[in-house]
Order: C-alpha cells, then structure tokens, then sequence
C-alpha cells in the first residue's frame, strides 16, 4: 500500500488501509473502491491522506502502535470525561473566561468532577495502553491521521504512546509507566475550558489570547490533583508538558537539568513532565493544525534538535531517538541524490541502530510512472538521500 493525500484521490482507486472513526467504529474497509461520495465525506472529517492499494507495495504494513479498538474505545472515554466540561462552560457562555475559569477549579466542583466514572475509565485505559506498548515493538510507526473534530483526543492518545514508549525505553517500571500513560491521557484537559476561537484559531495568537491558551495547563491540573483514582504524580504532567529546560516555558517558568534522575531541588521539572514534553513537541509538529499542514518528518527532527538542551531535556531527546525513526514503515519518500533523482518509493523496513537510513523500494520513477521496483538499504548506501513527500 501506499499513502496518498486525499486531493490525489480518484474513483476506482482500492482502499490499502482501513479507516476508522474517532470513535473507533470502522468507517471503510480495506479492499473498498474509492467513489467521488467517499473523496468528499474525506474532506469534510479533515482526513487529509489515505493508504491506496498499491501492487508493489502491498506487502509494507506499517506499524501500528495500539489496536484500533483500544484506541477508540480510549477516546470515547476521553469525549465522556471532557464533555462533562463542555456541558458547564456552554451553561456559562455568556461569562467571562476568568468567571468559567473560577467556577471549574473550585473545590466544590473538582470533588464533583472528580467522582466521574469516566476517571476510573481512564486509569483502565492507560493499563491496556502500557500492555500492548510493552508487548509491542519499540519503535514508533506513522503518526495517525487526525480529523479537525478530534485533534485533542487524537493527540492526547498518540502523546500517551510517545511517552509511554519512551518510558519503557529508558528502563521505567510498569507501575510508572501506569502513571505516566494516565497523566498524559489528560494532558489537554483544560484545553476544553479555552475558548473554541481561541484554539482553532488559523492565524498567530494575539499576546492577550496567548495568556488564555497557557491557562490550559493550570486547568487541567487543578481538575485533576484531587481526584484520588489517578494518584498524586499524573496531574503534573498537565502542569509542566509546557516547561523549558531553560526556565522559560509557563506555567511557573520551572528549569529542567538535561537528565532524567529525579530531582529533590525544588522548581524542577519532573521526570514526568521531561518526557512529555518532548512527545507533545513531536506529535504537535508532525499533525495537521488549523494553521498549518503537518510538518515533513525531517523538518520535526530538525526544529526537535534545535530545541535540545534549552527546551528539551537531553536525555529524554536521546531516548525519544531510540524508538522514533525519521521514516517509519511506511512513509513515502523522494530520492535527492544524482542516482535515481526525483523516483518515488515507500520504505519498507527498518534498520536496528540506524533509524534514519532504513531499506526503501523505489515504484516510480521522476515522472511518476511505474517501474519495476528497486529495493535500497540506505544503511549501506551512503550515496542515495531521501526525503519524506505525500503523493
């Protein structure tokens, strides 16, 4: 199979690859031939790419991190537990933002909210999450594809997997790693209480809508600290995946020490936090924002590098690189070097200790025709460069 955007759809193209809805429930098959009615209920979910059956390349079956019911079924208890929220700030909406703000992180209604089944839901969420992850491989597979509608649950979930595989990575026992899947599951919590024109926002934020959206942190922090069914360490994960090394990140401007030993120095980001933010960071830039199209892989890597040792710990950035190739399974790419310059081509597996130059096979050649296919191991090639392109 082989990923293209929903733009070069056309009718009588077979699905490679299943979609589901954000729920979980399957929406098309894999084997379904693509009609004009299908391209169209595409664009309006916000899918913005698909796998088509491909004759080359349908032996390469990327990743997948998660079963598809567990993801759905988390997400479903995700929409339970915000929608409890929404249903306050919408009997609200003539307030102020400060007033909904207040009203949300009292006492009176953190005790109530913190009574939701859904929490329990959650917890159990996040142990299935940690059971396939530690079965699993410990490499990352292709971002998921995001609908307009369920960009926080979506991200919420993907962070959780980051996180959590980077928590096996680095040696975190299964009790941790419970914690840590629980507290990024919740994340964005608060982001339900910011205001929808705020957060979809396509444009730049003005200064005064910046300071509502770094509200988001503390929210979901005090709706969470309380509630005695996820424990006293995951509600920091909603308080610091926006902390810096450098002391410059919101909400209390805490500094980071570049390595992952817990530390007793008080104004000190937590393990907890290290790790999220760097799995925030990647899947942010790697998804489709109202503002932007995803970022090529590449470029997620490079703008992450940059970003090593003032906003991102070290050591986390390091574990992260151990279980994220630049091109998973999967990914379709363009060659940049002299020898078969402009062939298109999928990569079809991975190389243990060299992430970044993985085997590729080559299906079209700089005119975008077929061709019969050439198989590349880029770890053993160091003239062939690619670089990751959507059909």
């Amino acid at each position: 199979m082989i990923r293209i955007s929903a733009q070069s759809l056309k009718s009588g193209m077979k699905l490679g690859k299943s979609i589901y809805s954000e729920e979980g429930r399957l929406l098309l098959g894999r084997g379904v031939i693509i009609n004009e009615f299908f391209i169209k209920n595409l664009s309006v979910r916000g899918i913005s790419s698909v796998f088509i059956h491909d004759d080359s390349t349908d032996d390469v079956n990327p990743q997948e991190s998660i079963t598809e019911m567990v993801r759905g079924s988390t997400i479903g208890h995700l929409k339970e537990l915000f929608g409890s929220l929404e249903e306050i700030r919408n009997t609200m909406k003539n307030q102020s933002y400060e007033a909904v703000s207040s009203a949300v992180t009292s006492r009176q209604f953190v005790e109530m909210f913190g009574n939701s089944p859904a929490f329990q839901k959650i917890t159990d969420d996040a142990s299935k999450i940690v059971d396939q992850l530690m079965s699993g491989e410990v490499t990352l597979g292709l971002n998921s594809i995001k609908t307009y509608d369920n960009y926080t649950f979506q991200h919420s979930v993907d962070v959780t997997i980051v996180s959590i595989m980077m928590g096996r990575k680095i040696g975190l026992p299964p009790k941790r790693l419970h914690e840590l899947g629980i507290g990024c599951l919740l994340h964005d919590m608060g982001k339900v209480l910011i205001p929808v024109e705020i957060v979809n926002k396509p444009d730049k934020l003005t200064p005064s809508e910046y300071e509502i959206m770094k509200t988001h942190s503390v929210i979901g922090y005090e709706l969470t600290k309380g509630v005695a069914a996820i424990g006293v360490l995951p509600p920091h994960v909603a308080f610091q995946h926006h902390e810096k090394q450098d002391g410059t990140g919101y909400p209390r401007g805490l500094k980071g020490s570049n390595n992952l030993k817990l530390s007793m120095e008080p104004r000190t980001i937590h393990l907890y936090g290290n790790i999220s933010a760097v799995a925030d960071v990647y899947d942010a830039l790697s998804s489709d924002r109202p503002y932007r199209a995803a970022l090529p892989p590449e470029k997620v890597f490079a703008i992450m590098r940059e970003m090593n040792n003032t906003h991102l710990n070290t050591e986390a950035l390091s574990y992260f690189h151990k279980i994220a190739p630049i091109y998973p399974v999967g990914t379709t790419i363009r060659v940049t070097s002299t020898v078969h310059r402009n062939f298109l081509g999928v990569v079809v597996s991975l190389n243990e200790g060299k992430l970044d130059r993985p085997v590729i096979r080559l299906v079209y050649d700089a005119h975008r025709k077929k061709i019969n296919p050439i198989q590349i191991n880029l770890a053993s090639d160091d003239d062939v460069s690619v670089e990751s392109i959507i059909l």
